[in-house]
């Protein structure tokens, strides 16, 4: 299956754009749903920053987001490291002033393994990422919005937080807490002026990764579970998250919304 996201559909320029002046960060921006959210909001008058560590795909999304209309800037950075946390808001501030948005995507699923076989190392790398990541780029970026009482946070889940999918406990364990976390960091921000808010995606391919990774059996599962009968594609969570960008989402926060296929109807 080969996964691929054009640029082509995000051109800026349209009547109404619900993000010009503002300013986005989306980790792991490089490939797959957050470089699709990164050109929607760039065709929606954001300035994008992305980031992640694999720097020829960074270079090529980069290229692929200024051809948009926006000013762009790439940041290799991994999440799981307090020094690139900092070091990615620090290039931001710099480069453009403030931080609007931010969109925590950066995430790993691998390796996919039995709970009773699951090593420590393997754990820590998949809960640095997942939790500890999403939980230290919130807090370093809502420290400047919390300055100007404005902000707009975006965590990226996945149904595997509420789905008990066997060789996953670690992954859906780190997505479980980002759901707690996501209602509690907004319980504290909003009062300061910041949305807190996530979308709950279903199973998306990501253009390298699928084809090696997921058994071809765990694919059959969760398109079974969808009443559309498909997987998720990356463009199909960029309307969401533009709103959730946005001011049109004034009165949404602390809430995790599903984006499946019908999945997880009762």
């Amino acid at each position: 299956m080969k996964i691929t996201v054009s640029s082509s559909i995000f051109k800026k320029g349209h009547a109404k754009m619900r993000l010009e002046g503002k300013v986005a960060i989306i980790t792991g921006g490089g490939r797959g749903i957050g470089k699709a959210i990164a050109l929607g909001m760039a065709g929606e008058g954001a300035d994008i920053v992305i980031t992640g560590r694999n720097e020829a795909r960074l270079q090529q999304a980069e290229k692929e987001i200024k051809d948009v209309g926006v000013n762009t800037l790439a940041i290799k950075s991994d999440v799981s490291l307090m020094a690139d946390i900092q070091d990615m808001v620090d290039k931001t501030i710099e480069r453009f002033g403030q931080i609007d948005i931010l969109v925590n995507n950066a995430a790993i699923y691998y390796p996919i393994c039995p709970f009773l076989e699951k090593d420590e190392d393997s754990f820590d790398r998949i809960t640095s990422v997942n939790f500890k990541g999403v939980y230290f780029c919130t807090q370093a970026v809502a420290r400047h919005m919390v300055k100007r009482k404005y902000g707009k946070i975006i965590n990226i889940n996945s149904d595997n937080a509420r789905i008990g999918i066997p060789g996953l406990s670690d992954y859906a364990g780190a997505k479980g807490a980002m759901l707690a976390l996501t209602r509690t960091i907004a319980a504290e921000l909003s009062p300061l002026g910041i949305n807190v808010n996530a979308i709950a995606c279903g199973l998306t391919p990501t253009e390298g990764y699928m084809e090696s990774n997921y058994p071809q059996e765990l694919i059959d599962f969760f398109v079974g579970m969808a009443p559309l009968r498909r997987l998720g594609m990356p463009e199909d969570y960029v309307a969401l998250a533009v709103l959730l960008a946005s001011d049109d989402s004034s009165f949404i926060t602390g809430q995790t919304i599903p984006v499946n296929g019908g999945a997880s109807m009762p």
